[in-house]
């Protein structure tokens, strides 16, 4: 006879919260979770133990946004529009490279190198508007957006 099971039902593993185990087999090492989210996931015993899951996944995505913005799947349309801006102005294979990074149009550092950065100096996009530069031939940068 081996070890006896260790019932740990309302332990807490990073955002991950066990509410039960999953399925009733003697041995069972697969436990039904809560994230701090609210997602349920099913996750086993040893990668709660040992850190290799601590969330339903929004734990990367929170650490890779801390702006709160999504970079990926159903990203924010001010991220968007930063996405656009960057690439028109330094990638040579963007379409609408040659209206702008081709005739000198560039982005200042402090936004090339941050979007909470060009965020914070933005603010949140008023609805029905769009970003536009008040010289047509200068820079995006918040003096001339």
């Amino acid at each position: 006879m081996g070890r006896p099971l260790i019932d740990i039902t309302g332990l807490k593993f990073g955002r991950l919260t066990v509410i039960s185990r999953r399925g009733f087999a003697h041995r069972s090492s697969t436990w039904n979770c809560v994230c701090a989210c609210g997602r349920k996931i099913i996750v086993t015993k040893s990668h709660l133990r040992s850190g290799q899951t601590q969330s339903c996944g929004c734990l990367r995505h929170d650490l890779k946004t801390k702006h709160g913005h999504c970079p990926w799947r159903n990203a924010s349309s001010l991220y968007q529009t930063w996405c656009r801006m960057k690439q028109k102005c330094a990638n040579p294979k963007d379409p609408k490279f040659p209206r702008y990074g081709g005739r000198g149009i560039t982005m200042c550092l402090r936004w090339r190198r941050s979007f909470k950065a060009f965020l914070d100096d933005m603010g949140a996009r008023p609805t029905g508007l769009q970003l536009e530069r008040k010289n047509n031939n200068g820079n995006y940068c918040p003096s001339n957006c």
